[in-house]
């Protein structure tokens, strides 16, 4: 488990950007862990340390087998501090500072804090802090961290979901659709309308093409009609190049929508945490049956796509690409 985005916004605007050790006061930057950030600490400019109070690991600063390990990069568990004095803290296996030393430290300095902001000021770490909770919604909703599966089972050769799937899929698009967002981060509203016009168009297609498989409820995949009942050879042609087709618009809904969420995962880190996914990097596009073929491919949109208002070209632009290709990018 990693410090979330929630976690590391609600620290450091508690905190205030400043260092949490009492009569501290150092100023402290975030460290994004790239070249600027090196050159500012060469610099001498302190970068902060989002550092715990009970550690998580076996002989750790302050370990203690029974605090849950969920816990353990919460909000709670977290104290903003200088590299001078996490480094003190931590020393001998934090022996000079206690847990409850530590959350009083904490406690007094983030009230401290909030004493000398305005009312203006509470608003915004307010706002900031609903909006970044609500991306965090939404990565989880969304799967985030299984992307890699969630585009392969809209890509596969024979296109398959669970009702469940087909279900989370539509509350997804209906979270998205009303989600209201601050007018101070219009990169991250712009961002999540192109993402919800993909995601319904992707939802209202597998409803539109997906059938549950007789003898199987709840297993749906895209109806091949040329399967059920006995046709003529044109009628059975016919039949397989609609499979086809609606098979091919899926993909391509797939790949878009893959763009779509790395354009949102963007945003957020451009408007509001530089270090959203910063490990995970962006989300893969996947493609294959898993056995023979199986690639991966960055999909993101181009400069002419992003200086669109809603890069998404919507989906009669994609049922035309598809005609076009003659089938799907695949």
């Amino acid at each position: 488990m990693a410090i979330g985005s929630t976690a590391r916004k609600v620290l450091w605007a508690r905190s205030s950007n400043v260092c949490a050790f009492p009569e501290c006061d150092q100023q402290l930057t975030v460290n994004l862990h790239d070249d600027g950030s090196k050159s500012l600490e060469a610099a001498g400019i302190p970068l902060g340390e989002e550092a715990h109070i009970i550690s998580g690991s076996k002989g750790g600063p302050r370990f203690d087998p029974t605090y849950p390990a969920e816990k353990v990069d919460t909000y709670e568990n977290l104290i903003l501090l200088c590299p001078t004095h996490h480094r003190l803290i931590d020393k001998r296996e934090g022996a000079g500072f206690t847990v409850e030393t530590l959350r009083r430290i904490k406690s007094e300095h983030e009230l401290s804090q909030r004493r000398q902001k305005t009312g203006q000021e509470k608003r915004d770490d307010e706002i900031e802090l609903r909006t970044i909770a609500a991306i965090e919604a939404w990565a989880d909703r969304a799967d985030l961290t299984r992307w890699e599966g969630v585009t392969w089972k809209l890509n596969a050769p024979i296109q398959r979901l669970k009702e469940s799937e087909i279900a989370s899929f539509t509350q997804l698009g209906e979270w998205a659709l009303t989600r209201n967002w601050p007018s101070a981060y219009p990169e991250i509203k712009r961002a999540f309308d192109n993402y919800s016009l993909i995601l319904c168009d992707t939802v209202n297609h597998i409803r539109k093409s997906f059938q549950p498989i007789e003898g199987k409820e709840e297993i749906w995949e895209i109806y091949r009609e040329y399967k059920h009942r006995l046709m003529s050879q044109d009628g059975y042609d016919a039949a397989l190049k609609d499979f086809e087709y609606r098979s091919d618009v899926l993909c391509e809904l797939s790949l878009e929508l893959t763009k779509a969420a790395n354009f949102v995962c963007d945003a957020v880190r451009s408007e509001i945490d530089p270090l959203f996914r910063f490990e995970e990097g962006a989300l893969p596009h996947r493609v294959g049956d898993g056995v023979f073929s199986n690639t991966f491919t960055r999909e993101e949109y181009g400069s002419a796509e992003r200086d669109r208002t809603h890069p998404y070209p919507g989906k009669k632009a994609i049922e035309a690409r598809v005609r076009e290709q003659g089938g799907s990018s695949r």
